[in-house]
């Protein structure tokens, strides 16, 4: 697995999960800057730094969840302040994150923040989509991802 960038770690950091410090692959779908298992959820955690399409860094999550059924993914995407992505591909992360919470409602959550900005009002949002798909009954192990 590759390394994730060093300047990208202070942002995983600041957020309330042990991240891995190396990508994850998503089976041929591409790869994630961070992620980790805790409480029978995958955290993907990814940081737009010179990424212009970051809507392509949530759609592939897409085919990812259809062919994982039993897993229950939490995608943070952070956009860090210094990347000058037009607006319509924002929108877009927004529309398809969305759109997978309304596909996958038993097993996807997605929150996207601008960083930096206030982490604290962000940790408590992202708390709460951690928190409501831990609630739902569904199996997974935490060792499928170590």
């Amino acid at each position: 697995m590759k390394k994730v960038t060093q300047e990208n770690i202070p942002v995983a950091n600041e957020l309330p999960f042990d991240f891995v410090d190396e990508e994850l692959s998503l089976d041929g779908w591409g790869d994630v800057d961070f992620y980790c298992a805790k409480d029978g959820i995958l955290v993907l955690l990814e940081v737009e730094k010179n990424q212009k399409h970051p809507n392509t860094n949530v759609v592939k999550l897409w085919p990812f969840l259809e062919e994982y059924r039993k897993n229950k993914v939490l995608l943070i995407q952070v956009i860090r302040n210094d990347n000058k992505i037009p607006k319509n591909r924002l929108n877009l992360c927004d529309f398809i994150g969305n759109k997978l919470e309304q596909l996958f409602p038993n097993q996807f959550r997605y929150y996207k923040y601008f960083w930096p900005s206030d982490i604290e009002y962000h940790k408590r949002k992202i708390l709460k989509k951690f928190n409501d798909l831990k609630e739902i009954n569904f199996a997974y192990s935490d060792e499928t991802y170590k």
